[in-house]
């Protein structure tokens, strides 16, 4: 019966009741609180990196899905003007101008920065090649495209590595674009063209990328110490 309950032995397990709330009470070591900081220190470095991956990916996606659409828009245009349209207007990012064969001009989804326009032989009638950067270097429709993951599509610049033409080759050919190589606003080397350097008030012109970047040496994120602002465009 509960009235003849042995004291010792009721004693013994309070004490071992107080024993486990105090071990409760003491919580995580330090050791094991440094432990679940790191662990989830690597989950997020993961998650961030597929997260980038799959940002790049949808951003190779639109650059493809721009060139498509650019190149049924050029065929109508032609359709209608037996001569390609005057690819300075692809630098108006965003603009209607090529209504209604194309709703906007597209450029590039990570620095809406223009893709690259050449005309053939420096006749807009003959044929066109537009070049874009696609993030993957292993994107099997480089290759396909006859450009390849090191020299690009054979350009000043090999990050271009991926494109489309009519008249010629996308990788070779009598490709012309009017226009030079400059120092942009950001220190890294652009090419503008003829209506870009009209409004971009550049102290110097180059003929080619390496010579431009010889001047500049900037990838990206280049401080003004690294390339000074005497050196770049203003617009």
């Amino acid at each position: 019966m509960r009235g003849n309950q042995n004291p010792k032995k009721s004693g013994f397990y309070l004490r071992k009741w107080y024993s486990g709330l105090s071990a409760v009470k003491q919580g995580f070591t330090l050791i094991e609180v440094l432990m679940v900081i790191a662990l989830i220190a690597l989950l997020s470095v993961a998650v961030y990196a597929g997260y980038a991956r799959q940002l790049s990916r949808a951003r190779d996606a639109q650059r493809k899905d721009d060139l498509e659409k650019l190149k049924v828009a050029f065929e109508d245009y032609y359709n209608d003007n037996a001569c390609y349209p005057d690819f300075n207007l692809f630098t108006q990012c965003g603009s209607s101008v090529m209504l209604p064969y194309l709703r906007e001009i597209p450029c590039d989804p990570y620095d809406d920065q223009p893709y690259r326009y050449f005309t053939f032989g420096g006749d807009a009638c003959r044929g066109y090649r537009v070049l874009v950067q696609l993030e993957n270097t292993n994107d099997p429709n480089i290759a396909s495209s006859g450009c390849d993951k090191t020299n690009g599509c054979y350009y000043d610049d090999p990050s271009y590595n991926y494109g489309i033409a009519m008249g010629g080759s996308v990788a070779a050919g009598d490709w012309d674009e009017e226009g030079a190589w400059v120092i942009g606003v950001d220190g890294v080397c652009v090419f503008y063209t003829e209506a870009l350097l009209l409004d971009g008030d550049c102290p110097t012109e180059y003929q080619s990328y390496a010579a431009c970047f010889a001047v500049s040496g900037c990838t990206g994120g280049c401080t003004e110490e690294e390339v000074p602002l005497y050196l770049r465009c203003e617009r």
